[in-house]
């Protein structure tokens, strides 16, 4: 416990200036990429559990979720090319789609004494792992009130599903994948995490210029006709989809949990003692961003984007 705490007070001493922090944005995007392929490394040294894994083929499936996940970044409507043209060169998503469904099966032909469930394995580390870790970055590309919103619904259903559950747990969630996990954890998770990250995104103008520099009234500021509402129109649309977000993440946290039990590992990998490895680490977070990237992109076409803050 105590290695758990020291390295989570590292990672968050660490990760908040990185994730919010305007001028550490490129440090940002470069911590995204070396996320995703260790994310990548670590579903297909699980996968390898089962099958071997030629070392040559995990390298190629490691770049090409390295590629998808450049490509999804350019790909989404939700932010601008501008905001990344300094750092990444325009990629075409369907192109890219294409090169990886080439590759894949190319490469199967050079792999005679496999199967083919490693076109399986290379398929779901790159879907995954490249569109999970995307849809993070985005959300941050979008502005930095995404990306708290993101995490304070992630950690806050985490930690009160976990203490609560610890101490009033009694009917098991979810026995077969995670024994520990309980109805009751579940339920304080979701309230608990609807209501911070509802706040903070109905109240967002009472945070420091420094996260907060265009003094927007709520998230959904500048962002789209949504936020010309008033605070108690806007709460009606927040709270469900903050809801249903921690329902997500708790889905996410589950879905990790089924991969490790049915390859039977007790963590994707060590980078972070005490917590395991990145897919451990971000689990829940990886699903809910690709569920509020898919949610937000859906708020656009039924609220029209007026203007758009990026910082």
């Amino acid at each position: 416990m105590k290695k758990r705490v020291i390295t989570g007070l590292i990672l968050l001493a660490v990760l908040i200036p990185v994730f919010t922090v305007s001028y550490l944005l490129p440090v940002f995007l470069v911590v995204m990429a070396l996320l995703t392929i260790c994310g990548s490394y670590e579903m297909l040294k699980m996968f390898s559990n089962k099958e071997t894994i030629p070392k040559p083929f995990m390298f190629v499936v490691m770049l090409l979720t390295l590629l998808f996940y450049y490509a999804m970044i350019f790909a989404s409507d939700v932010i601008t090319f501008e905001v990344v043209e300094e750092y990444f060169y325009a990629v075409d998503l369907t192109a890219i789609l294409l090169l990886i469904f080439l590759i894949l099966f190319a490469s199967i032909v050079f792999m005679p004494n496999h199967n083919m469930s490693l076109l399986c394995s290379a398929f779901i580390t790159i879907f995954y792992i490249g569109l999970s870790f995307a849809s993070i970055t985005i959300l941050r590309l979008m502005g930095v009130r995404f990306i708290i919103y993101l995490f304070l619904i992630t950690i806050m259903t985490d930690m009160f599903a976990y203490f609560i559950g610890i101490k009033f747990g009694k009917r098991r969630l979810a026995p077969v994948i995670s024994p520990k996990k309980s109805v009751e954890g579940a339920i304080a998770g979701s309230i608990a995490g609807t209501i911070f990250a509802s706040l903070f995104a109905l109240f967002y103008d009472i945070y420091p210029e420094a996260l907060n520099p265009e003094n927007l009234q709520t998230i959904f500021t500048g962002f789209s006709k949504l936020g010309e509402l008033s605070r108690g129109l806007q709460a009606l649309v927040i709270v469900p989809i903050t809801f249903v977000a921690t329902i997500v993440s708790q889905i996410g946290d589950l879905v990790a949990s089924k991969f490790k039990r049915n390859y039977e590992i007790k963590d994707f990998g060590n980078i972070f003692p005490g917590h395991g490895g990145v897919v451990d680490r971000f689990d829940s977070s990886m699903l809910t961003s690709v569920f509020l990237v898919f949610l937000l992109t859906i708020l656009i076409v039924v609220f029209p984007v007026w203007k758009m803050f990026i910082f």
